[in-house]
C-alpha cells in the first residue's frame, strides 16, 4: 500500500516536471538579461571608493577605542581645542590614557595658531571639581 503511494507521488512529481519544461521550453523569445559594462574608469572608481570607505571605517574604530575604558584610572582630560577651558567645556574631553598618542593624531586638524580668551571657564568640565570617569565603558567627564 504504501509502495503505491510511493510511486503515485512520483508519478505526479514526474508530470508536472514534463508539463514545466514545456512551459518553459514553449517560450520563443529569450529571457532578457541586462549585465553591467564595466570600464577601466568605473573599476578604478569602485576600488577608490571601497578604499576610502575602508580607511574611514578604521579611523572611526580608532576614534571610538580613544573613549573606550574599563576602570576609572584609564581615563584623563585633555584639550580637545587649543585653547582648551579658554573655549568653555567644549574644550576638553576626557579619553583613553593609552590611546593618547592615537587621539593626539586624530585630532591634529583641530590644532593650531589662534588667539586664545584669557579667562579660562570653570564651567562643567573644566570646573575644579571636574574628574575623568568611565562610564558605561566610555570615558567621560564628571563635575
Amino acid at each position: 500500500m504504501k509502495k503505491i503511494i510511493k510511486n503515485t507521488v512520483l508519478l505526479a512529481c514526474m508530470v508536472g516536471v514534463v508539463v514545466l519544461i514545456g512551459v518553459v521550453l514553449s517560450n520563443d523569445s529569450p529571457i532578457p538579461v541586462e549585465i553591467p559594462y564595466l570600464d577601466e574608469q568605473t573599476i578604478a572608481a569602485n576600488q577608490a571608493a571601497a578604499k576610502e570607505a575602508q580607511q574611514a571605517a578604521r579611523q572611526q574604530a580608532r576614534r571610538n577605542r580613544v573613549y573606550t575604558c574599563k576602570a576609572d584610572e584609564d581615563c584623563i582630560i585633555v584639550d580637545k581645542d587649543p585653547c582648551g577651558c579658554s573655549v568653555g567645556p567644549k574644550g576638553v574631553v576626557s579619553v583613553n590614557i593609552n590611546f593618547l598618542p592615537d587621539f593626539e593624531q586624530l585630532n591634529r586638524s583641530n590644532m593650531g595658531t589662534k588667539t586664545c580668551p584669557e579667562e579660562l571657564s570653570t564651567v562643567r568640565e573644566c570646573s575644579p571639581t571636574a574628574r575623568a570617569v568611565c562610564r558605561a565603558s566610555r570615558c567621560s567627564i564628571a563635575y
